[in-house]
């Protein structure tokens, strides 16, 4: 029994040390100056506040999203916080053949690439209704896009030994009720972009991928789904999430939690018992989806 004990202390020390070790903050703001930077998805949100992230530390940004009213206007911003210079494309994602564009545009405008940051999404809290065309929009738009942008930039990030930020979700890790097409898209992207990275290991490719797994964020569009729920003072901070989005990016990291506790713990339970996982998922998500009426 003691061998037990001290097996299992030890076992809990490592993980300890393991846990602070990939935590370390090892990033360098004046890394980013000068970079040459893609952000998607980047006209509200996330991916906004992810451009002015990048425009304050100085980087060369290009930034795309379908509504180019936004887009001018986030642009604006870029270079009022300190771009070193800023410019858009407007894209729909849906139409893959439509998004090489992006990076035909950073060629012509940035010269080259640096970081590659994907972040657009599509998603909406619905039970699954058998909606095959729906579910292919979406496939589009939340994988076969990211995987068709990443290839056409690699020869470019391969130059620089750059990074490709694919901003993935908890969802991608354990199924949730309400998003179940989401979570299959963000499951598929986990499943990809993890194998992408050790087949450029394989081939001595110097370029980094860092999966980010982001939780509950109390962005503008999910306070406009769930308005009035308690659950959203648990959420975490748009802020602080596009902070660890440009830190993890920058350092390589492989993979990076927002919120942490709340991902990466889901994580581990899921590892450990897929029913446990499930028991707490119905737990916090079931009132929340009978208080919308999902």
């Amino acid at each position: 029994m003691r061998k037990f004990w001290k097996f299992t202390g030890l076992f809990i020390v490592g993980i300890a040390i393991y846990i602070a070790y990939t935590s370390r903050d090892t990033f360098d703001p004046e890394s980013i100056r000068g970079k040459r930077v893609v952000v998607t998805g980047a006209s509200t949100g996330i991916g906004e506040q992810v451009a002015y992230q990048y425009a304050k530390l100085g980087a060369n940004m290009l930034i795309t999203a379908r509504r180019e009213n936004l887009l001018k206007q986030v642009v604006k911003k870029c270079l009022d916080l300190g771009a070193q210079s800023a410019k858009y494309i407007s894209l729909d994602m849906q139409t893959i053949n439509e998004t090489g564009k992006l990076i035909t545009e950073a060629e012509k405008t940035l010269g080259g690439l640096d970081y590659l940051v994907l972040n657009h999404a599509l998603y909406n809290v619905e039970l699954w209704d058998g909606d095959i065309e729906g579910l292919q929009a979406l496939m589009n738009i939340n994988f076969i896009s990211y995987v068709n942008l990443a290839t056409k930039a690699l020869p470019m990030l391969s130059k620089s030994n750059g990074s490709i930020a694919v901003v993935s979700a908890g969802a991608g890790l354990y199924s949730l009720p309400g998003l179940v097409a989401y979570s299959a898209s963000k499951h598929a992207l986990n499943g990809f972009f993890e194998g992408l990275r050790l087949e450029l290991k394989y081939k001595e490719i110097d370029v980094a991928v860092t999966l980010l797994l982001l939780g509950g964020i109390t962005t503008d569009h999910v306070i406009d789904m769930i308005p009035n729920c308690d659950t959203l003072a648990h959420f975490g901070d748009p802020t602080e999430a596009t902070s660890i989005i440009v830190k993890a990016t920058s350092s390589k990291q492989t993979w990076a939690y927002y919120p942490w506790a709340d991902v990466r713990i889901m994580e581990i339970v899921h590892t450990i018992s897929r029913d446990l996982c499930n028991i707490m998922i119905a737990d916090l998500l079931f009132p929340m989806l009978r208080m919308m009426k999902i």
